[in-house]
């Protein structure tokens, strides 16, 4: 009896099952990566969202000079408080690179807070001075975040 064409099906065989395998294994980790990333984009964008609308609050807290001490600091504290709850999920998933920056900008943001319930008022130096950090703050968060997505290596559309 001749081997010769059982082995080679038994060859074909478990080299199509090799590739097929391959490719799924490829494919499945293709999709776990951009399923990563979908969730850093949407908590990314999501932590900074909450601390820019929290820091527009503050301002507008800042500018209502009708407002009493204990309405300021009441306002100002639950302005702030949504933030934990990202800031958390934020030190988890993040890598180091992100979360240091980002942090950074929670505590300026939370440093503009405590300007608020001070009862800094515009034009004051340190109100310049608080929203001057916060604004370099989000600068680096932002540089941060775009490296760890690697956003500038993504082609751009020319839709001219």
């Amino acid at each position: 009896m001749d081997w010769t064409p059982l082995l080679a099906t038994l060859l074909g065989a478990a080299i199509a099952t090799g590739s097929a395998l391959l490719a799924e294994v490829r494919k499945d980790r293709r999709e776990a990566l951009g399923e990563w990333r979908r969730s850093k984009r949407e908590l990314y964008g999501a932590y900074l969202g909450v601390l820019s609308q929290v820091r527009s609050e503050l301002q507008l807290i800042i500018l209502d000079r009708g407002m009493s001490e204990a309405d300021r600091t009441i306002a100002a504290r639950q302005s702030f408080a949504r933030a934990y709850e990202l800031r958390y999920q934020l030190e988890i998933f993040a890598p180091q690179a992100v979360v240091e920056p980002a942090l950074d900008y929670f505590r300026s943001v939370r440093r503009v807070r405590e300007a608020a319930i001070r009862g800094v008022s515009n034009g004051n130096e340190g109100y310049e001075a608080a929203f001057q950090d916060v604004m370099e703050a989000l600068t680096a968060v932002r540089t941060a975040m775009r490296l760890d997505m690697g956003t500038d290596r993504l082609p751009t559309l020319d839709l001219a």
